[in-house]
């Protein structure tokens, strides 16, 4: 329904084109490159393309970066830029290398001096925990007997150390923990040194060496020695920290634009992964949505005159291996019921998209089952909330806000707010007295639902050209009327209606024949629609299949009571919590007592109940409707667009 089309595009042209051909995939955002050798089946043609899947603005991009990093500044948002001819990869490292010679050997100094700082501030804390005994760093290095590791770990990793020590020849000493970390002295025996440093290894613990700590460590007054070197790293750093400053300060404007342009290029060079060259001449191929075709050729047309575009429409295409992605287009109600669906699988490319039918399905269930104003208006808030405060996906809380609005609804139809029936009159029924009703309405639901799967199914049958199964299938139009011939039957029988006994009688007919249809299915499919199947012809199969089938009919049926039987349930819950508050209302305090027990026993329904009946929808969904004729495995449609993950990109200031 919502499958959008797909089309095969590739593009042919020189080399010096194939930059901006890939700009414009980029910008439009609707391009998912396709390896050339699942298109290329010559083996001599594939052997003379040349492919590229590295991408070398990568290690560009972290370069120019360093000069936000070493200043603690975050890295600028990158904007689309124009790149010129001029800008070849070849130019781009010699500018890049250009600016970042000196932030090189920036880096490299603010890195040792960081790494000095963290030594000496070890080296301090060490000093202070062993101050007052009569044990120092020299005597624990020359110790005869005994081998000390001297660092820190996370203190959920020193709790396993300390669990997996218990069994080894190894003591932890606790010296101080210090943000989210444990500094520990660590001791074992010669000849247990190895098997120790690797369980620490295990436990990521950071070791200080005691011998380069013990050469820091000289003078009468060791401790204002190391305080003095620790302010002359940190106010190296500072000072690096400034020139960067000054120098971005000064050249800000060109390194954005270096940035960018970097930046740029490298999301061209994505789309380009897997490209060829033969020749001097570029291939580049990939997946479009087909109503954009139109757009991309005029666009290539204008930026890219000498390249080719050749598109292939799927349905003509003779390729093995290629799997076409799936790309969904819905209004924004059914768009978000479209992760409903994708939890089940995505659906394959050519299939029917069952996310608007899901999307009115799954309110009207919900609400049928969860009807109160008052509960409802809670799932509402607390959606709400949790969107606003990023606790749920924006798309899940229209699910949620959906499916409370339906709970209102039939909330008002049944007359029920906070469980009391007694406020507002009911528009239609009461669960509690019409339960009769309510449990018919359920069956015809179901009926309804497991209906249109089969018609579905008979959709995707005629779209497959598989008019055996179409016809003649236990899912196919024979199983559609046996289904309506036995629910009428049972309906009949059950409500005690007279029907003249012909009637009767050619209704019984009419299930063998439609038995007799589906027993000899593949027979009938051959002869006389003369449609060739792969599959042996086996009768014995078809009867297992028939069985199923009806067996699945009566379950499939059974199982929509559920929608009266959770309606009931929730009208039970309110009244026991309604009951219990006013068994306490006259004891001491009882009426402080009534309250707490009328909030906290809304919220346990809300919370629990609305838990329980938001999976009994999603039950009948995938079970008794999608058992139909949903299949799905499909891939998504994965574009290179614009935005990309530059977590390796920002700065460690930007991280804290």
């Amino acid at each position: 329904m919502a499958v959008m089309k797909m089309v095969a595009l590739t593009m042919i042209g020189p080399d010096s084109e194939m930059e901006p051909v890939a700009r414009q995939m980029v910008l439009t955002g609707g391009f998912q490159p396709l390896p050339l050798d699942l298109l290329v089946n010559d083996r001599n043609l594939r052997s003379k393309i040349t492919t590229e899947t590295e991408n070398p603005y990568d290690e560009l991009l972290t370069k120019v970066s360093t000069v936000w990093r070493i200043a603690g500044e975050m890295i600028p948002e990158p904007a689309p830029v124009t790149i010129t001819k001029e800008f070849t990869l070849s130019a781009a490292r010699k500018k890049v290398d250009q600016t970042s010679k000196r932030l090189e050997v920036w880096e490299k100094r603010r890195i040792a001096l960081a790494e000095g700082e963290e030594l000496l501030s070890a080296t301090k804390l060490f000093v202070k925990a062993l101050k007052g005994t009569e044990f120092g760093p020299e005597d624990l290095v020359e110790d005869a007997f005994i081998v000390p590791f001297f660092g820190r770990l996370s203190n959920e990793n020193y709790q396993r150390l300390t669990e997996s020590s218990e069994e080894s020849p190894i003591t932890t000493n606790e010296l101080t923990v210090i943000n989210g970390n444990t500094w520990v002295l660590i001791m074992t025996v010669k000849g247990y040194e190895e098997p120790a440093r690797k369980l620490l290894e295990a436990v990521y613990f950071k070791e200080f060496p005691l011998k380069t700590i013990a050469s820091q460590l000289r003078g009468d007054d060791p401790l204002n020695l190391i305080d003095r070197r620790l302010a002359n790293h940190q106010r190296a750093i500072k000072g690096l920290a400034k020139a960067a400053k000054d120098m971005l300060r000064e050249h800000r404007s060109d390194y954005e634009l270096l940035y960018s342009q970097l930046y740029t290029m490298q999301r061209v060079y994505d789309v380009c992964k897997g490209r060829g060259e033969v020749s001097g001449m570029f291939v580049l191929s990939g997946w479009i949505p087909a109503d954009t075709l139109a757009a991309i050729k005029k666009t290539v047309e204008e930026e890219a005159p000498m390249t080719t575009i050749m598109a292939e429409e799927t349905r003509d295409m003779t390729y093995s291996g290629i799997r076409i992605p799936t790309l969904l287009q819905n209004n924004p109600l059914f768009r978000a019921f479209q992760d409903i669906v994708s939890m089940y699988s995505l659906p394959s490319y050519g299939e029917i998209d069952p996310s608007p039918i899901v999307a009115i399905s799954f309110i009207l269930f919900f609400g049928f089952m969860f009807g109160d104003i008052g509960h409802g208006l809670m799932i509402f808030l607390g959606a709400m909330f949790m969107v606003k405060k990023g606790l749920m996906k924006r798309s899940f809380g229209l699910v949620i806000k959906s499916a409370s609005v339906s709970s209102m609804v039939f909330g008002a139809l049944y007359g029920s707010v906070f469980g009391m029936e007694n406020i507002v009159p009911a528009l239609w029924l009461s669960p509690m007295h019409d339960t009769n009703k309510l449990l018919i309405i359920a069956i015809c639901l179901g009926v309804f639902m497991i209906s249109l799967g089969l018609i579905l199914n008979m959709i995707k049958q005629y779209r497959a050209k598989d008019f055996g199964r179409l016809l003649f299938d236990g899912q196919g139009l024979a199983g559609l009327v046996l289904y309506w011939t036995t629910a009428v039957l049972a309906a009949i029988y059950m409500t005690g209606t007279k029907i003249p006994d012909s009637t009767a009688n050619l209704m019984w007919a009419g299930i063998g024949l439609m038995i007799l249809l589906m027993i000899f299915r593949d027979i009938l499919a051959r002869y006389l629609l003369r449609q060739k199947s792969d599959e042996d012809e086996s009768v014995v199969l078809n009867l297992f299949e028939i069985m199923h089938a009806l067996m699945s009919f009566v379950s499939n049926t059974a199982s929509f009571v559920r929608l009266a039987a959770f309606a009931l349930n929730h009208v039970g819950l309110s009244m026991a919590v309604i009951m219990l508050s006013d068994m306490v209302h006259s004891l001491p305090g009882g009426i402080v007592m009534k309250g707490i027990i009328l909030v906290v026993g809304n919220i346990v329904i809300v919370c629990l109940e609305g838990l329980i009946v938001f999976i009994q929808t999603l039950r009948l969904e995938y079970y008794e409707f999608f058992g139909k004729f949903y299949k799905g495995g499909g891939s998504e449609f994965k574009p290179v667009g614009w935005k990309k993950d530059g977590s390796k990109y920002i700065s460690p200031a930007t991280q804290k």
